[in-house]
């Protein structure tokens, strides 16, 4: 057997494989069926918190009250599982995820497990396909607290991971995000964007340092929870490097006020112009009353790899001239704060901060502005979307250069030293590193260079101060405890680039969401959960309805159609968002992978079948496999076998209007045409199913054929009725393709038609007792599996004996209802009676053999020595127990079925009688 990886689908192998022996006592049998079930909705996302404890008592009753010696075996098995991943156990039930992803219902999407902060990206995806954009809005709000920001800057790992890409291209879910926010800000008057303050305080205070991604996100999420939180930021505006970092024409500053605007509304104080330094330091904050403190100050200095760059104007790194130049714009002085007019500039670097640098110079009225960077266009870190707009703009990109110095006249930077590379073979990450080419030094013309190589965290104000840091640093990085997010000081915790060094936005933002959650905990004096590490997979909300041609639908989403290309010479937004007709397209291309998780069990299951109508590429596992969503069209039968076999009910098949749909996480893959019973009147099956089943008898005799054209429901009933005259038996449908029928049997004539009228009320009357039926064959399996414990055997006997007494009794109550039925219909009174009498023969039958249960019982137990120390039966004593108890069970059950039968037939001449003497009405319409 393969490794398992998930502790609680260990757990549930184990027990099952427990269950699975022939010598286990009936009480351990019965806590390992409990301790089944819990594991079971564990792992299908239906338990809580309190289903874990009762596992671990039921785990510790298990090897207490153990008679076989098989539980004390099982449960220190169970109990180390449950201890070693109580961590795995916990985010399987907060959280509804299978970190090993081998609970199919709690797989993730690979868009959610994709992004830092765990958006649910698929049920927001499907509401703003419906144009609920509130209502998607609002569930992006559960997870990060700054979506038309994201939904602008964001770098979208999501959509490198997305399966649809796998296909044709990944779904636009940044563009996506943006819509949202943008529909939804459009009718601010009509809806109150804000978050209502959260009713209960918690009246503990939390400082914040810093206003950026990571600082916003903790106060946020804080708020929310009931905190007053204080933000203290060192700079005129808050933001961070979303105000002092991404240049307008990205991020407009309009919509960074209005999402901070709603931190604020929570009751989130910002104090601007108030760095944490000196003497009012870390622990001045802590000896104010502020219970925790969060340090999310980013990375704000940069770097110039190149030495004696000091000797030279001109030369500047890519955070200071962002900074330098949004700080002015900001101040709205109308002077640019750095002078690049008619210069040219050469950027060094292919991240996002260097393809910024260089659209802003151009912006600023440079003269030309170049980009060199060390490696191939493949190995550029900056997104696609922007090194497509710097080529737009005019900015030349040239590759595989590397810097090695600075040159020219009177201080001031002229040019710079280069030298080519070429790529070395991958190494053991896949990645290739430059290598100088020998001979290939040249020098670049520059008035002005900006090295955009990297970045840095500024922790002056905790390495510097009389006092020596209390707040471990390592490597110009916050060390912190990676599961508590807590620092080296106790309260203090921090996150974002501060700790990882420069990263992405949204990687700050999940940074500030994971620390509010370990502060929250911390501040109620408990250890963070382990579900803080991984996002929550909310139950699926409405799918979308689509067609084939829509789920094909190509990419609605490109740059050519969102760049604006007048506003590039401004520091106006450059990009617009999809309009609400593109967005719909957009969101119905998502496969909703968060509800089919591409087990391939659809596809193998058709191919089996025979029809090979479902052809997914993306579940193949092979690349470059087709993916074709009309062809369910073309071949489906409609057999629904991919439905039945799908773990996750992600196919699922309705049948409405003569037709039955078989849909895919919503999109519509088929609807064929039902057919109907000859009998019954009911639809079946469809009729290109009849026809394939038609096709593979073709070499059968031809009078089979039209058995096919009658549901199995009534076959059998018709082959009984031939073969037994009114008597029911069961038989498989196996057995009846087999038969050779009369062609007259299937026409429906009216006796037949009767009984299949009378068969309907019989099957209603059995499933209203078989929920009993099914607890008495249970209890006496248990029963005849027991030969420990005499006291326990009469425990359980009772409850045999009880359970059968008021079946009995519903036996009785049951023929009493039909006869009185029968009798207020008028006429036929003395057959009625007649038969009343032989129901009420049949269960005084059964009450009898119930008494006679209890005896051999009350029997056993008086034969059993009490002088035994172990309180056990003799191996031969419980085999003839086993014996003798099913023997009674097996006559009781008989009884039981003639029950049925002759109330069946009280019913069904109750109809008659009823229909004799007025109108007609079907048997089950008065029985209803």
């Amino acid at each position: 057997m393969a490794k398992i990886a998930c502790s609680v689908k260990k757990a549930e192998e184990i027990v099952k494989s427990y269950l699975k022996m022939d010598r286990l006592c009936g009480q351990c049998r019965s806590n390992l069926n409990t301790a089944l079930k819990l594991l079971f909705g564990i792992r299908s996302g239906k338990a809580r918190l309190g289903d874990l404890e009762g596992l671990l008592t039921l785990v510790n009753r298990l090897h207490l009250t153990c008679h076989c010696g098989q539980g004390k075996r099982v449960a220190p098995e169970v109990m180390s599982i449950l201890r070693e991943g109580r961590d795995d156990f916990i985010v399987h039930i907060e959280n509804r995820v299978c970190p090993a992803s081998e609970c199919p219902p709690l797989v993730l999407a690979p868009c959610q497990a994709a992004c830092p902060a765990g958006i649910d990206i698929p049920n927001y995806v499907a509401l703003v396909g419906q144009g609920k954009y509130a209502e998607a809005l609002q569930l992006i709000l559960e997870d990060v607290p700054l979506p038309g920001v994201l939904g602008r800057i964001c770098e979208h790992p999501c959509e490198r991971a997305c399966r649809r890409g796998e296909v044709d291209a990944p779904v636009s879910i940044c563009a996506l995000k943006r819509l949202a926010y943008d529909q939804v800000r459009e009718i601010r008057e009509k809806i109150n964007l804000f978050s209502p303050r959260p009713v209960r305080k918690s009246g503990k205070k939390v400082a914040v340092v810093g206003s950026g991604p990571a600082g916003l996100s903790c106060a946020y999420f804080l708020a929310k929870k009931g905190y007053a939180v204080t933000i203290f930021e060192a700079m005129p505006q808050p933001g961070g490097m979303l105000a002092y970092g991404i240049p307008p024409y990205r991020l407009p500053r309009d919509v960074l006020r209005d999402e901070i605007a709603r931190i604020q509304a929570l009751g989130v104080e910002i104090r601007l112009n108030s760095p944490i330094t000196g003497e009012y330091g870390i622990e001045a904050l802590l000896k104010d009353g502020y219970a925790a403190v969060f340090l999310g100050t980013g990375a704000w200095k940069g770097s110039i790899p190149i030495p004696n760059h000091e000797c030279f104007k001109g030369v500047m790194d890519g955070v200071t001239f962002l900074r330098v130049v949004n700080q002015g714009l900001l101040a709205g002085t109308g002077q640019p704060a750095v002078e690049v007019s008619g210069k040219k500039v050469v950027v060094v670097g292919g991240g996002n901060v260097a393809i910024d640098a260089a659209r802003v110079a151009r912006r600023l009225g440079a003269l030309e502005v170049r980009i060199i960077y060390r490696r191939s266009r493949q190995e550029m870190p900056a997104l696609d979307e922007e090194i497509e707009a710097a080529e737009k703009e005019g900015i030349i990109l040239e590759y595989l250069i590397s810097p090695t110095g600075l040159g020219g006249r009177d201080g001031c930077v002229q040019y710079v030293e280069c030298i080519r590379n070429a790529l070395s073979e991958p190494d053991a990450t896949g990645r290739c590193w430059p290598v100088p080419i020998k001979n290939s030094e040249f020098k670049m013309e520059a008035d002005m260079v900006i090295f955009a190589v990297g970045q840095e965290p500024d922790l002056s104000f905790i390495t510097e101060g009389p006092e020596p840091p209390q707040v471990l640093v390592s490597r110009d990085r916050i060390v912190v405890n990676p599961d508590t997010m807590e620092t080296s000081r106790p309260g203090v915790f921090a996150g974002g680039d501060a700790v990882t060094g420069p990263a992405s936005a949204i990687k700050a933002i999940a940074a500030g969401k994971r620390a509010a959650a370990a502060i929250e905990a911390y501040l109620r004096g408990e250890k963070p959960s382990a579900a803080i590490k991984y996002p929550v997979k909310r139950k699926v909300a409405a799918l979308m309805q689509v067609t084939a041609q829509e789920k094909s639908c190509s990419r609605a989403y490109s740059f050519e159609k969102q760049y604006l290309p007048a506003r590039q010479d401004t520091f106006d937004e450059v990009m617009k968002g999809l309009g609400p007709e593109a967005g719909a397209v957009e969101a119905g291309r998502c496969l909703r992978c968060d509800l089919c998780i591409a087990c391939g069990k659809c596809v193998d299951t058709c191919r089996k079948v025979g029809a090979e109508a479902i052809q997914l590429g993306y579940v193949e596992g092979s690349r470059g496999s087709a993916t074709d969503f009309a062809r369910p069209g073309d071949r489906c039968i409609g057999c629904g076998s991919c439905s039945v076999n799908c773990p996750t009910r992600a196919i699922t098949l309705s049948d409405e209007g003569g037709f039955r749909e078989m849909r895919m996480c919503g999109g519509l893959m088929s609807r064929v045409e039902l057919f109907a019973c000859r009998i019954c009147g009911q639809s079946y099956a469809t009729s290109k199913h009849l026809d394939f089943v038609k096709e593979r008898l073709k070499d059968y005799p031809s009078r089979l054929h039209s058995a096919t054209e009658i549901c199995p429901a009534c076959l059998r009933r018709v082959w009984a009725h031939q073969v037994y005259g009114r008597e029911f038996r069961p038989v498989d449908w196996t057995e009846l393709v087999s038969m050779v029928l009369e062609p007259e049997a299937l026409e429906p004539e009216k006796d037949r038609a009767e009984i299949f009228w009378a068969s309907r009320e019989e099957r209603e009357v059995m499933e209203r007792i078989r929920p009993q039926m099914q607890k008495i064959h249970d209890l006496v399996s248990e029963l005849s599996t027991v030969v420990h414990g005499p006291g326990r055997l009469a425990l359980e006997a009772g409850r045999i004996l009880k359970m059968i007494t008021d079946v009995a009794e519903q036996m009785n109550l049951l023929a009493l209802n039909a006869s009185l039925e029968a009798v207020g219909a008028g006429g036929r009174g003395s057959e009625n009676s007649a038969l009343l009498n032989e129901v009420q023969e049949l269960v005084a039958q059964s009450a009898r053999v119930a008494t006679e249960i209890g005896v051999f019982i009350h029997k056993v137990k008086q034969d059993t020595s009490p002088g035994v120390s172990d309180g056990s039966f003799a191996v031969g004593e419980g085999l003839l127990l086993a014996l003798e108890t099913r023997k009674h069970f097996n006559a009781i059950v008989q009884h039981i079925e003639n029950v049925v039968r002759q109330v069946g037939r009280v019913a069904r001449i109750a109809g008659e009688l009823g229909a004799g003497q007025g109108e007609t009405v079907p048997v089950e319409e008065k029985s209803a």
